[in-house]
């Protein structure tokens, strides 16, 4: 052992005595550390407030005298881009890949993912009529995994690519000009499974490939027989075995027809289904017990959804099940109802009295993932009071308690999360504040490159309050990178966790490429990161509360929030024992 150690120290002392080694050596050279920061910091301000011209001069001198900074070739790359000198910026981002890449984020105009980089250096080529290696670069930049590549090819900078054969192929398009209704499809389910390969982190770590690859053959084989919302209803199938929460079919996206869904919502309380919203003409079935759907009682059908819903754990079967359990061709397609036109459905009201409602349904348009609705006649509870506002916080006198709700990671337009996180630290100083409330129970993620301020925030109010206490209250909607803001709060603090257990794992994948079939225009996303926020042995499903609560329909309706209510009973009682 001691001597394959020692000819490894040796092998090691060879190769950093060659001239590639040395050569790097000498790069990371600089005749004056303090000024360099000093520069190099001016620079990234500079990058910041997209003041490109005078950024150039200082990151051109910083770049020659040290050559491996990926940072300082990036911010360098987008000044030459931003100021129309292509060529220039192009050597400067290839330099970036060089280095590995960069994480910046805070940079306007820029992107920082090294797939993102490549398309920059597509765009650059491009604008200097470089089509061969434009093509070259959105290809390598597809290849590693880039997600908006739908959006790609209506952007001005290809606009004389439009008709390219080479060009179009990378969008799935075949060369003949006239294709029959089943080899359009056929080519649209073959551009899938490219672009499933092209972006999944691991697509077959659930099913098998020899599976996947059945499954798109027997598709591939009845598409005459079936209709264009049967097939769509199929890869939903599909993509439910794939496994993973952020894959999805976006069922409204056909170019011909419309996935249509019920007039209604349906939302899974401890107590059973019930109907939470309605368009204007069925409203008086708010508040309603869903009983069946055709000759399926609702809890059996909620689990048949399990087929199309590609979910991280069991509790997105409590989230988007009842999404899926309103979408009648869905519904058929599983086997839960006979007609996707005229849907019968057994409703129950608050006496106990049972009723047939029949239900045609509506077209529509998929804004996201569903959320528990606002109530309709009653004064909101705090917690569905401001959910379309992605940050705000109230502070809590009486519980000497500050309440902070987060309900998407994002920067609003007058207020980055940064800032208004300096602001929650002020106010909590301020006010002297002891207890800390964080709802990430309607967080269903963003970008997660933004959560550090939150938190610092964290962190900083548990050191500076060592008998303060820290709630975080969520449930089955806390997922994506809210999910993973959660994770990091109880690896660097000690919050106590109220609600539901979450809606995603601590170790998942997740992030999300957007694909569009050429022909057909259906459009989802594809799982393409794997997220690792815990250790590397942490295989939970879910994050578990500390205190668990679920949430019934006489809670919800009665404006009841019985989470927070526990929550400042926990307070009280804390308060009167120290003070006895």
């Amino acid at each position: 052992m001691k001597v394959n150690i020692i000819l490894a120290i040796n092998v090691i002392l060879m190769v950093m005595a060659t001239p590639e080694a040395y050569s790097q050596v000498k790069k990371g050279q600089i005749e004056d550390p303090v000024e360099y920061f000093n520069k190099r910091t001016e620079a990234l301000n500079l990058a910041k407030s997209e003041k490109w011209q005078e950024l150039i001069p200082i990151a051109e001198k910083l770049t020659q005298q040290y050559q491996l900074d990926g940072d300082l070739f990036y911010i360098l790359g987008l000044s030459y881009y931003e100021t129309e000198q292509y060529q220039s910026s192009i050597e400067a981002l290839k330099q970036t890949l060089n280095c590995g890449g960069t994480i910046l984020n805070d940079i306007p105009t820029g992107s920082a993912p090294s797939n993102d980089i490549m398309i920059k250096i597509a765009k650059g080529y491009a604008l200097i009529g470089d089509k061969s290696n434009a093509l070259l670069w959105l290809e390598k930049g597809f290849s590693a995994r880039y997600d908006e590549k739908p959006f790609l090819r209506n952007d001005p900078v290809f606009k004389d690519f439009g008709e390219d054969e080479n060009f179009l192929q990378l969008f799935g398009y075949k060369n003949q000009v006239r294709l029959t209704r089943k080899e359009a499809w056929i080519s649209d389910l073959e551009y899938l499974e490219k672009r499933i390969n092209e972006l999944h982190y691991n697509p077959y770590h659930l099913i098998s490939k020899a599976t996947f690859d059945k499954s798109i053959s027997k598709l591939k084989s009845n598409i005459e027989a079936l209709s264009e919302q049967e097939i769509v209803v199929e890869l939903m199938k599909i993509f439910g075995g794939l496994g993973n929460g952020h894959n999805l079919i976006i069922p409204t996206t056909l170019k011909s027809v419309s996935i249509k869904r019920l007039p209604v919502q349906f939302y899974q309380f401890d107590d059973g289904i019930f109907v939470v919203d309605a368009e204007e003409d069925f409203k008086q079935w708010i508040g309603y017990e869903l009983k069946s759907i055709g000759s399926i009682l609702a809890e059996e059908a909620l689990q048949i959804t399990n087929a199309v819903n590609a979910r991280d754990n069991d509790m997105q079967t409590q989230w988007l099940g009842p999404y899926y359990m309103g979408l009648p061709d869905v519904l058929a397609g599983l086997g839960i109802i006979d007609n996707k036109n005229r849907v019968q459905l057994i409703l129950k009201d608050t006496k106990g009295r049972s009723q047939k409602v029949i239900m045609t349904p509506i077209t529509w348009n998929f804004n996201g993932f569903p959320k528990m609705p606002q109530l309709k006649n009653e004064a909101q509870p705090i917690y569905l009071s401001k959910m379309n506002d992605p940050y705000w916080y109230k502070l809590m006198k009486e519980e000497n308690s500050i309440y902070i709700q987060l309900n998407s990671v994002t920067n609003k337009e007058n207020q980055t999360l940064s800032d208004f996180n300096v602001e929650l630290r002020k106010q909590i100083a301020k006010n002297e504040t002891q207890n800390l409330i964080l709802d990430l129970r309607h967080n269903h993620g963003g970008d997660g490159s933004l959560l550090p301020p939150m938190l610092k925030t964290l962190n900083r109010f548990e050191v500076m309050n060592p008998k303060g206490k820290i709630f975080v209250i969520m449930g089955r909607e806390t997922f994506s990178a809210g999910h993973n803001l959660l994770t990091k709060i109880t690896q660097y603090t000690s919050p106590i966790l109220v609600g539901e257990p979450s809606g995603s794992k601590p170790n998942h994948i997740g992030e999300s490429g957007w694909f569009q079939l050429p022909y057909s225009g259906l459009m989802g996303l594809i799982s393409t990161q794997f997220h690792q926020d815990s250790k590397a042995e942490d295989n939970r499903k879910w994050i578990s509360p500390h205190i668990p609560v679920t949430l019934s329909s006489t809670d919800y309706f009665n404006g009841n929030d019985k989470a927070l209510g526990i929550i400042k009973n926990l307070i009280k009682t804390a308060e009167n024992r120290n003070r006895n």
